[in-house]
């Protein structure tokens, strides 16, 4: 058996690709999430020690509550990611997750590798494109910009698996092998 030699920002990565994969084509909200928080949370951790100013979730956003507030607001963030580590207090216990939530720290995460000169995720694009933040350079209102926006309603009212299939087909494609993409 050979050893394979991975950082922490490599794990944080492939931790990213398995979230953004699984969060397309399967509905295993569990994993998805528990992918996210970990690698989300080593970003962090890499990120204070750089000297960075990520995540905004997790740190900025957190900073910005008035102190009556931040308690809440950091239970709630970090309820599903201890609900399914521990099991040390409430072994019969329930959780009620919105899925959204796991979304938004999933494109969180991501957003580290803006202020990094580090490969992105390579899945990173099409979470990009779902989410509708690929160019937001675009005017919302500019002719390019209604047309992306179109676009990414209609290919997201197909659903998540079929939107993957679609995305990577496209990357796949003739307009990638010949360089246009």
């Amino acid at each position: 058996m050979s050893l394979r030699r991975v950082t922490k920002l490599d794990a944080a990565r492939a931790k990213l690709d398995a979230a953004i994969e699984v969060f397309f084509t399967s509905e295993n909200f569990v994993a998805v999430h528990t992918l996210t928080a970990a690698a989300y949370n080593v970003l962090r951790d890499l990120a204070r020690h750089e000297g960075l100013e990520f995540p905004f979730i997790k740190t900025g956003f957190m900073k910005s509550l008035d102190p009556s507030q931040s308690t809440a607001v950091h239970d709630f963030i970090h309820a599903a990611e201890n609900f399914f580590k521990h099991a040390d207090r409430d072994p019969p216990g329930t959780l009620d997750l919105n899925p959204e939530l796991t979304e938004l720290l999933l494109l969180d995460a991501c957003s580290y590798f803006r202020q990094v000169a580090a490969p992105a995720p390579r899945n990173l694009d099409a979470l990009k494109v779902w989410s509708g933040s690929l160019r937001q350079d675009l005017e919302p209102d500019s002719p390019l910009g209604r047309f992306t926006v179109a676009t990414v309603s209609t290919l997201k009212s197909a659903g998540k698996p079929q939107f993957w299939q679609w995305y990577n087909q496209l990357l796949e494609g003739p307009l990638v092998r010949e360089g246009v993409l």
